[in-house]
Order: structure tokens, then C-alpha cells, then sequence
């Protein structure tokens, strides 16, 4: 493919407080025609400036392409503080890459938007970049920019009612909650401290920048859980609880916390937890890969090599769940 540069195009990096009004009405507006087309919600500027002012820096990285000085092209990257095999290292999430349709294509232009951020991402120490790209830009960040694999999440459920998923398949569902209950009593429980040694460093900063009001929070003397619950409208409106995250992660705090939720009375059909877990907990039951219509690929890129080493594309290395991105 012949590479067309348009001389046109101007690359700039700023910081969230360097963003004019314009400019954060230019990028949501981006963003909504290439994430929210068909939703109802488009993203708002408080929405905007909760995900990229709340962070250690108070600020995170948009790398810009305009045409005109028109916005038709952005690279975010949101920093984190994470703990690294017991070193403190700074990590940059990239989120939302929109560029406009009429003006995909151009490796020289992606390239440019892309390595102008990284530059500026080595300035404040952040030598490490990860994310889950969509199916489209996946192979995209592997191929052009370098990205490497750094593993898969996993799914695992505790089914409470399957009728609404199964819809009018009464008797499979009887059949598969038998197999469930019957699975789930021969399975051995024993305690498992999960040895994590790339985390994420909980804190309020952390906090304030991950949850919202649609998060809930529930804390008993051994541990604390951060959890969602969701309608599936496409399931005849079936009730799930995503377990976002459990605080500190063992095996033993899992399966506690997943039967703290199923108590609490919400009429839930489907409890589900997603991340990576080398001890599956007693109450739960992984996914086997083939039933995923989407299969959720963590990648990253190392920007220096000197600070961060190839364990980083270790996913059995990370504690890794839905505290760190936002999926379905």
C-alpha cells in the first residue's frame, strides 16, 4: 500500500488542562460519532474530564491530528501508578484512538500520532503503554506500532438462573444448573494467595478516577468489593453483577464475595467476574474460550527498555480485572 501524506496534517500532544473548549468539543464529537452512533448517551465534557483530570498527575495525554485545525484524529493515554516485580513504575492505559473515517489509512499518520505521544509519555517517566484495542485496531497496534502481546482475560460465571438466557429451553436449563450444582460440590476449596507482581496501586486518586455512581461497593472485615450490576436487555432483561474487583484478590476472597453478592437479595440471574486467575475460586466456572463471541487481548509496548523488561507480556504476572478497563 502506497502510503498518501497529506501536508496538510498537523500533530500536536497536550495535557488536559492544555484543551481548549473547542478542542474537548471537537474530540467528544469524535468520539461519538465512532463509539456512541448508535447510543442514546453521548459522552459529555464532565464525562471527559472525569476520565482524563482524575489520575496522581491530575492530567493525562491526547495526541491531536488536525486538518485545518480541525480535530480529526486523537491518541489518549491515561497515566497510572503500578507496582513492578516491587518497584513503583508509571504506566500509561491508551484508551479511545478515533481517527475520522474519510482520513484512515496512513501508516505515516498513525505512526505520527502514535510516537508523538510516546515521546512525550518518556518526559514524565511513564515507560510502559497498554490497552485492550477493538477487533479493527488490534492487529493495527501489532503490526505498525510495535505492540506485543500481553495475554487474554478470562470469564467465569456463577450461574443463579438461566431461564432467561436460555430462553424457552426450560429443561436445559434444569439439566445445566443439576451439572452446575453437582460440579461446584466435588470441587476442593483451599486457600490460594494469587502471587501478582505487576498491580495497579489502589489509592483515591485511583478510586475518584475508575468508579462512578453506577458502581457499588460493599466491605466486610477481610475484604472489600467493588461490583456492578447490569441489565441485559437483549436476555430478557436478566440481572448480572459484574465483580469488578475484590480487595486483596485471593482465591478464598473470591469465593466469599461471590456468595456475599448472591445474599444480598437482588433478584441477579448471573454473577460474572473477568480477569485473569492461575486458581480458578470454588463458586465459579471459566468460559471455555470458544463460547466468547469476543475474545479481550491486554497488549502493551515497552517505550523503555532500560526501566521495564519482557515479564511485562506476562499475563500471569498481572492482577488484572474490570478495575482496569471498561468492557462488556
Amino acid at each position: 500500500m502506497i502510503d498518501q501524506v497529506n501536508s496538510q496534517f498537523t500533530f500536536v500532544v497536550k495535557k488536559t488542562n492544555e484543551l481548549s473548549e473547542e478542542e474537548i468539543d471537537e474530540i467528544n464529537k469524535l468520539f461519538n460519532e465512532i463509539f456512541n452512533i448508535n447510543s442514546k448517551t453521548l459522552r459529555t465534557k464532565e464525562e471527559f474530564r472525569k476520565k482524563f483530570l482524575n489520575n496522581f498527575l491530575k492530567f493525562s495525554f491526547h495526541s491531536l491530528m488536525k486538518l485545518n485545525n480541525e480535530i480529526v484524529g486523537c491518541y489518549h493515554v491515561i497515566p497510572y501508578e503500578f507496582n513492578f516485580f516491587s518497584t513503583k513504575k508509571l504506566f500509561g492505559q491508551s484508551v479511545d484512538t478515533t481517527i475520522n473515517r474519510k482520513f484512515r489509512g496512513s501508516v505515516y499518520n498513525l505512526k505520527k500520532l502514535a510516537y508523538a505521544i510516546y515521546d512525550e509519555l518518556k518526559k514524565f517517566k511513564i515507560n510502559f503503554v497498554y490497552g485492550i484495542a477493538n477487533e479493527k485496531f488490534y492487529p493495527v497496534k501489532k503490526k505498525i506500532l510495535g505492540w506485543k502481546d500481553i495475554g487474554k482475560l478470562n470469564y467465569y460465571i456463577h450461574p443463579i438462573n438461566l431461564k432467561k438466557f436460555t430462553k424457552s429451553f426450560y429443561l436445559l436449563d434444569s439439566l445445566i444448573n443439576i451439572f452446575i450444582k453437582i460440579f461446584m460440590k466435588i470441587k476442593i476449596s483451599f486457600e490460594y494467595e494469587y502471587n501478582f507482581l505487576i498491580s495497579k496501586i489502589y489509592n483515591d486518586d485511583f478510586h475518584t478516577s475508575r468508579y462512578n455512581t453506577d458502581h457499588k461497593f460493599l466491605s466486610t472485615e477481610k475484604f472489600k468489593i467493588v461490583y456492578k450490576i447490569v441489565t441485559k436487555r437483549q436476555y430478557n432483561d436478566a440481572k448480572v453483577i459484574y465483580i469488578i474487583d475484590v480487595l486483596p484478590l485471593t482465591k478464598k476472597n473470591v469465593e466469599m464475595a461471590v456468595n456475599k453478592l448472591k445474599k444480598l437479595n437482588l433478584d441477579i440471574d448471573l454473577i460474572i467476574y473477568i480477569g485473569q486467575l492461575k486458581k480458578i475460586p470454588k463458586n465459579l466456572i471459566k468460559i471455555p474460550d470458544f463460547f466468547l463471541k469476543k475474545q479481550r487481548t491486554i497488549s502493551g509496548k515497552i517505550l523503555d527498555a532500560t526501566q521495564i523488561n519482557e515479564k511485562v507480556y506476562n499475563i500471569f504476572n498481572w492482577n488484572i480485572n474490570l478495575s482496569n478497563f471498561d468492557i462488556k
